[in-house]
């Protein structure tokens, strides 16, 4: 199809007299002007032409005008071009249904009223060039939407995809995206997060736009991906909700490779701390060992025993061993590759205790006073109780490590102390970690939670501690700051709320 930038005119008539009137006649206006006297001549002109506006004379020899419209609409991929039929004889003697299947929209008669018929052209083009404003304005549209790295879903009132950019259309798992359009969005989400979905559409609804939430999808192949979805209501000229707008990124990868990020980092927390849980379970071994070994000597004096020592003396190997399973259990679970979407409701002071248990010895070898002031009557939170215990053991890791560190450069601290701190204010959880250890540059603050980014000694730190609690704590709709002082310490703050909106993951 040959465009130009000015609207293309057809004039058809048998009379050469009346074909230079018209030519006249519309001279004034921009357009291009085709002209021809049968209508092969016409179609022979009009080849891959498009055309705004057509005055075709109805009665010429060979071919009629009505047989010339209705030629020229077959090959018209677009809208049928309007046709002006140009007549001697009234409306009501003409043919005028086969007149409208033709593309009729007006009858100009013979002799022609020249302000009638410039007024009736004028009209046509004013609609020809708005009709090609929109057809601008679709081709931009959707030029922008197979341009966009994002997946890009646009769903009517009826839950149906009415466009999809590519990108959309390979997340989804569908090669061919006439096979996407059509088709009701909700197929492609799982039954387990219908009422999810439900509840985004519903704020969508109220607020207008819900930014990056994680949700399941099914694909044409049948497999699930995670998504990051955004939504946002696309209303009408009256203000109307028209349609959403879905804006969809697949982050699978993403998220398996923050798994293993967060495992290995899990593992390497526990090399840490493997002195420590050393430590941890020494001493109940030691307690069992002296336990034991009173009781043998006790049955080597060949005297009747004390039923009451060998009680007293029985219950702390027992004590012993116990504490030994209990931390053992808790060492086995920490480590655990475990699903990492399951949440659940949890006391964060027992988390902070857990954690402390698998600590506290190695921090009392190094002489660092560990000050414990839990508020006992705190709320419960949602998430993983064994990822929230990972943030507490890197943050006091790290305290411990800048104590250390404190300790090298000036030999005179006079006290080594990390205090950790939980209270409840009003919906929100707050927990605190104190330490007075060397502190944080200040241009270093705003960097500490990037990945790989690390205050310590290169083979020192992996640079992911951090990052991996913030992402933890963001999970559970959380906050996570840092204030700091050079040589005078550092302050974690997290807040937790008590009742969190929490993404259910499979």
């Amino acid at each position: 199809m040959i465009v130009t930038d000015k609207p293309t005119i057809l004039l058809v008539d048998d009379n050469e007299a009346n074909l230079k009137f018209l030519e006249l006649l519309i001279e004034p206006f921009d357009i291009n002007v085709i002209r021809a006297l049968s209508g092969k001549e016409a179609l022979t002109r009009i080849k891959g032409r498009e055309l705004a506006l057509a005055l075709i004379d109805i009665n010429m020899p060979k071919m009629t005008g009505i047989e010339l419209a209705s030629i020229i609409q077959i090959d018209r991929s677009r809208d049928l071009v309007p046709i002006i039929f140009i007549t001697a004889f009234y409306q009501d003697e003409l043919q005028l249904e086969e007149c409208y299947n033709a593309g009729a929209v007006d009858f100009i008669q013979k002799p022609f009223n020249k302000n009638i018929l410039e007024s009736k052209i004028k009209v046509f083009l004013e609609l020809f060039r708005n009709k090609q404003q929109i057809y601008e304005s679709e081709n931009m549209y959707r030029t922008l939407l197979d341009a966009s790295p994002e997946g890009i879903v646009i769903i009517d009132i009826n839950g149906k995809i009415k466009e999809a950019s590519n990108i959309a259309v390979e997340i989804l798992g569908n090669k061919i995206k006439e096979n996407l359009i059509g088709k009701v969005f909700l197929q492609f989400i799982p039954e387990t997060e219908i009422p999810k979905i439900k509840e985004l559409i519903t704020r969508v609804r109220e607020e207008g736009l819900v930014q990056s939430t994680e949700l399941i999808l099914n694909t044409g192949d049948k497999s699930q991906i995670i998504s990051e979805i955004s939504i946002t209501q696309v209303n009408d000229l009256h203000g109307l909700p028209k349609s959403l707008m879905a804006i969809i990124r697949d982050v699978s990868h993403r998220k398996r490779m923050e798994k293993q990020l967060n495992y290995s980092e899990r593992m390497s927390v526990l090399g840490e701390l493997a002195s420590g849980i050393a430590h941890e379970i020494n001493q109940p071994l030691n307690t069992i060992s002296l336990s034991l070994e009173n009781i043998i000597m006790e049955i080597g004096k060949k005297t009747n025993l004390d039923e009451t020592y060998f009680r007293n003396k029985s219950k702390k190997i027992f004590e012993g061993i116990f504490r030994i399973g209990k931390i053992i259990d808790h060492v086995r679970e920490f480590s655990k590759e475990r699903n990492d979407f399951i949440h659940s409701t949890f006391n964060v002071n027992d988390s902070i205790s857990n954690a402390v248990s698998m600590i506290s010895e190695q921090f009392r070898h190094k002489g660092i006073d560990l000050v414990i002031e839990l508020d006992n009557s705190i709320d419960s939170v949602q998430g993983n109780t064994y990822k929230f215990e990972q943030v507490i053991i890197n943050l006091l890791v790290n305290a411990k490590d800048a104590i250390e560190e404190k300790v090298k450069s000036i030999t005179d601290v006079s006290q080594k102390e990390i205090k950790i701190i939980s209270k409840q204010v009003n919906e929100r959880i707050k927990i605190e970690i104190h330490d007075n250890g060397t502190g944080i540059k200040p241009e270093e603050v705003s960097k500490i939670m990037n990945p790989f980014f690390t205050t310590k000694d290169p083979g020192k730190g992996t640079g992911l501690g951090l990052s991996i609690s913030y992402g933890i704590i963001k999970e559970m709709n959380g906050t996570f700051d840092v204030k700091s002082e050079l040589t005078v310490g550092s302050v974690f703050v997290i807040e937790l709320p008590v009742k969190p909106v929490i993404k259910k993951k499979k």
